[in-house]
């Protein structure tokens, strides 16, 4: 495995039981809009990548015929898992595999997606080719992430506090990025939507268990940021909180 795939199952591992239960991160108003977006069938099977605790998973398995979850952490399986186990659904398993070699065979679901995921891997159009191998002609493929600004400028300073706060971090892209690597993949129909919600660093840090050394100078490059929109983010500081806007991304194509 690589030494960048051990720094997000360390990451993940450690970040389990604050990462599910994020307010922020579990928000299923947002998810069920995503399903939306997608246009599931009650006939469908669907392979989600980088499950983490199976929020989107067990949302389209209420809907569809059934659902795999993968990801690369043991713990956000376990997360997953239980999960399951609450809202009663026998439709969807979860199992352990890396998104960069899936183990099944091409063509084998109507529908593969990935949830906040993309900006943690080291080559996102090999990720997206192996999703797009694993779906059905005339399937479908979708991914939903926090997308950075087209200014590079400003995406080069975002992306630098990501990682701080989180070394398991690699890239935000634009959404002209994602787009164009769905482009690539010989994806067709593509269409997109966004939206934005609102953090706060405080929430943030204690999701990723940031150090508190390493969380004052992000603290501190934020707050210095906010004169120019330096990091695209719309930070705004109000002498005790630091609040700032991630957007959320959803890209979709066909097969």
């Amino acid at each position: 495995m690589s030494q960048h795939k051990d720094r997000i199952r360390e990451a993940f591992t450690t970040q389990a039981d604050s990462y599910a239960s994020s307010v922020i991160i579990a928000a299923e108003e947002a998810r069920r809009g995503f399903v939306k977006f997608i246009g599931p069938q009650p006939s469908d099977r669907v392979l989600d990548i980088a499950t983490g605790p199976g929020f989107l998973a067990l949302l389209f398995a209420e809907q569809v015929a059934g659902v795999i979850g993968v990801d690369l952490t043991p713990a956000m399986l376990e997360r997953a898992e239980a999960n399951r186990l609450k809202r009663g659904l026998t439709n969807v398993q979860f199992q352990e595999g890396d998104a960069e070699l899936l183990s099944f065979p091409n063509a084998t679901f109507d529908i593969v997606i990935c949830g906040n995921a993309f900006h943690h891997f080291t080559e996102p159009n090999h990720i997206l080719a192996e999703m797009v191998r694993m779906t059905k002609q005339n399937g479908k493929v979708a991914i939903t992430d926090t997308i950075t600004s087209e200014n590079p400028d400003q995406a080069s300073l975002h992306n630098k506090l990501e990682r701080w706060r989180d070394p398991s971090h690699i890239r935000n892209l634009p959404l002209t990025e994602l787009v164009s690597l769905f482009e690539k993949a010989g994806l067709q129909d593509i269409r997109t939507a966004t939206y934005d919600t609102q953090r706060e660093l405080k929430e943030w840090f204690n999701i990723s268990h940031t150090p508190f050394d390493v969380a004052e100078r992000v603290r501190t490059a934020f707050i210095a940021s906010i004169s120019n929109d330096a990091t695209g983010l719309s930070v705004h500081y109000n002498g005790e909180y630091v609040s700032f806007t991630h957007t959320v991304a959803w890209i979709f194509g066909r097969r």
